[in-house]
């Protein structure tokens, strides 16, 4: 059986400190706290010892989760788990550290998500760069059911945990799931949205932009990383910052390929 390392914090609690832990796998935000979920080894532990550790498990996760997931709103879309399918748009099993819509930077590119598709009618294709639950490319397709967008996660809990979140909304003939890595990629999609730690943003971002047609998606930012980000990306140049958009630490930022 799977376990982890879990630790509990009140909400407001900052959580950067935990970015830079090598085995830092996610966080949630759950009514009054905050739960952070780490890989179980020594070096973590070392790492956390001046926290409360709890080890879960498979079935505490799930349990913890039925206990704790309420269903979130996020522009028109309202997100919920299996158990309360008939009570929203978007069905998302909960899985170990990837998207359910509770943190804030998948709530603030699931907001730029919505805003270019209501914005711009001709977007067709999508590119979801760290898919994690798969998230943000199912809310596009059912925001617009004639796009097909491409999730890729090199993740393979992540992969498992998005094709079945795909099967539960119906949505497998306009979404093509991928463990490849995003450098594999040709072509040009009209969205690129990428939802991962900004160490994993600078990485990616020469094939990010490479990518990118129209419209360019950013969120797991740190707002204190926010003066140096675009330069960092190289976006400058290449495209317009039409929007960023801020919650507690985090930032999110919508770009515009210029013309």
């Amino acid at each position: 059986m799977n376990q982890w390392y879990q630790i509990v914090l009140p909400k407001d609690s900052s959580t950067d400190r935990f970015l830079g832990i090598d085995g830092f796998l996610g966080s949630e935000e759950k009514e009054n706290i905050t739960i952070l979920y780490f890989e179980k080894n020594e070096k973590v532990k070392e790492q956390l010892k001046e926290f409360n550790i709890s080890i879960i498990s498979d079935g505490d996760w799930k349990e913890t989760w039925r206990e704790y997931f309420v269903p979130v709103k996020i522009g028109s879309l309202t997100v919920v788990p299996p158990w309360k399918k008939d009570e929203g748009d978007i069905i998302i099993n909960p899985a170990r550290g990837f998207g359910t819509g509770h943190h804030e930077t998948t709530r603030l590119a699931l907001g730029f998500v919505e805003k270019v598709l209501k914005k711009d009618n001709a977007i067709d294709t999508i590119f979801d760069a760290g898919t994690g639950s798969g998230i943000l490319a199912i809310a596009a397709v059912k925001l617009k059911n004639s796009i097909h967008a491409t999730a890729v996660d090199n993740d393979t809990d992540a992969i498992e945990n998005a094709a079945e979140n795909i099967e539960l909304n119906n949505v497998q003939d306009s979404i093509t799931l991928s463990s490849d890595p995003v450098f594999k990629f040709e072509g040009k999609y009209d969205l690129v949205i990428a939802n991962i730690i900004s160490s994993v943003l600078y990485f990616l971002s020469d094939d990010l932009k490479r990518l990118t047609s129209k419209w360019l998606v950013l969120s797991g930012v740190l707002e204190s990383e926010s003066p140096v980000f675009m330069q960092r990306m190289g976006l400058d140049e290449e495209f317009e910052l039409v929007e960023k958009t801020n919650e507690n630490e985090w930032s999110g930022y919508l770009l515009k390929r210029r013309k």
